[in-house]
């Protein structure tokens, strides 16, 4: 096993990395520049970056590992919900796309504003806020662990100062660019994963002597290979429809929806450089999935050659398998991928949460404050954020309990269903709202009812669970509910 002081200092190194591209790209540190990267980003940068910002370390981690444990997402089913995301970005770029660039908005929820109302807006830029910092603290949070598991528990550091440490880390490198800062720095991170992703199978490949070209055909030829379940019925996590369902309402609300993954198409220069962005986007991870997935496959039959004892939780595999039983180039490629993947989304979070706060609470765009006096508000808004990420993610290590933790990160996931219905209703109607008192109370009972829903659909509905199709669920309630408080335009 390699020694943790060699990639302590690999990780300096990287991180040394970030805070000199942070400064090479930021001559410019104007809010404009933070928000928007004055609109001047190159399509091809941020198609390529948004793959790292996409693939959080947990995805890094657990994809691979997910292949080999026979229940949802076995063998190779997961590209199926990949083949819906290609779905969902398409209905991102041919009707999302135009109302963002149409709107000229910098958060996503100042449509809401515009169409629905205040309210409405409000409630749906709360919602985000809400998601994103339980999400991608729960992401963070999982990485840590790996992390402190395998390094920083040898020189005896509390947890705690290795989340603050990576959290500090983050902000350093963001607070004076932003999202321009991001474009360019999830390039260089989304290089790292995938150089660390293939370079891995080729050391797989060369250890069960295949050519890297053969590796593929193998693995698909293996009992890992399956990928389409068309014969199971909609009680079977698996089955085809559900998943592709899923995998486009998925992509709808997690990158359509979500001010973090929108933010950066944003600052492309025109609505068709963004649209090349996301369609370029779109088929780039379909291959890097399929790679990850392949790559877990190989890790099982590598394992099962060698006589390897699998771990009892599969987000360990490739960490295990990458720190125990590699050589120490391939133990370097897995940390420098696990570290751009988590890095790759934990940034981008940060600044779409601080962008979300000064746009859509403290009225940068309409205020009578200076562009100095909004920059330094700016800074400690930044760093507000990510103080609270250090806390919840805290908050989780002192629960200690995966299934408490578990529920909160699923139930953060149904805060995503009732900004759906909010945009549904506000694209697809042409109502007005009545009575917007009600939108958050609405949209909070959405949430509550599909979490219960959840939990107790196997008792209600003869073992049938609704998995990822449960957005569309939320979604549909909170349509509903905004119907009733809605009337036409004529009435």
């Amino acid at each position: 096993m390699l020694a943790p002081w060699i990639l302590i200092l690999i990780l300096i190194g990287y991180f040394l990395m970030l805070i000199g591209i942070s400064f090479l790209s930021t001559d410019d540190t104007s809010n404009d520049s933070f928000f928007s990267a004055n609109r001047n980003s190159k399509w091809y940068l941020v198609a390529f970056g948004m793959i790292g910002a996409s693939l959080s370390g947990v995805t890094f981690i657990s994809i691979p590992g997910v292949v080999g444990t026979g229940g949802t997402n076995q063998n190779m089913s997961y590209m199926q919900m990949v083949f819906g995301y290609l779905l969902g970005y398409l209905i991102i770029a041919q009707v999302l796309m135009p109302i963002y660039y149409k709107y000229q908005v910098t958060s996503i929820y100042e449509y809401l504003d515009q169409r629905l109302g205040i309210s409405a807006y409000k409630t749906g830029a709360v919602f985000f806020l809400i998601s994103r910092l339980i999400g991608s603290s729960f992401r963070m949070y999982i990485v840590a662990m790996v992390l402190h598991q395998f390094i920083f528990i040898h020189y005896h550091w509390p947890f705690w100062f290795t989340v603050l440490m990576s959290i500090f880390l983050i902000w350093v490198y963001t607070y004076r660019g932003g999202i321009k800062t991001i474009v360019i720095s999830d390039t260089f991170q989304t290089f790292c994963m995938i150089g660390s992703l293939l370079l891995s199978i080729y050391y797989i490949s060369d250890k069960m002597d295949f050519g890297f070209w053969m590796y593929f055909e193998k693995i698909l030829d293996s009992e890992y290979g399956k990928m389409f379940y068309f014969e199971e019925g909609w009680s079977d996590p698996n089955s085809f429809i559900k998943q592709l369902i899923g995998g486009m309402l998925i992509a709808l609300v997690m990158t359509g929806l979500d001010q973090d993954m929108m933010q950066k198409n944003l600052t492309c220069r025109n609505l068709k450089e963004a649209q090349w962005n996301m369609y370029s986007f779109s088929i780039l991870l379909v291959l890097v999935n399929f790679a990850f997935l392949s790559l877990g496959a190989g890790l099982y039959l590598l394992a099962a050659k060698e006589g390897i004892d699998i771990p009892a939780r599969s987000d360990l595999l490739f960490p295990t398998m990458a720190f125990e039983h590699m050589n120490i180039y391939a133990t370097i490629l897995f940390f420098l991928g696990l570290v751009a993947a988590n890095y790759a989304s934990a940034d981008s979070a940060l600044t779409s949460l601080t962008t979300s706060a000064c746009i859509d609470f403290l009225n940068f765009k309409n205020d009578k404050r200076t562009e100095a006096q909004r920059k330094k508000l700016r800074i400690w808004v930044h760093l507000f954020f990510s103080l609270l990420i250090f806390l919840v993610i805290f908050l989780f290590y002192l629960l200690n309990n995966d299934a408490v933790i578990n529920k909160v990160f699923q139930f953060a996931g149904y805060t995503y269903g009732p900004i759906l219905g909010l945009f549904i209703f506000a694209v697809l109607t042409k109502r007005e709202i009545k009575y917007p008192f009600w939108i958050p109370f609405i949209c909070i009972a959405s949430a509550i009812l599909t979490f219960l829903i959840d939990t107790y659909s196997k008792q209600w509905f003869d073992g049938f669970t609704f998995g990822n199709l449960l957005v569309a669920v939320n979604g549909m309630m909170t349509l509903m509910g905004l119907l009733i408080i809605s009337k036409s335009k004529n009435q």
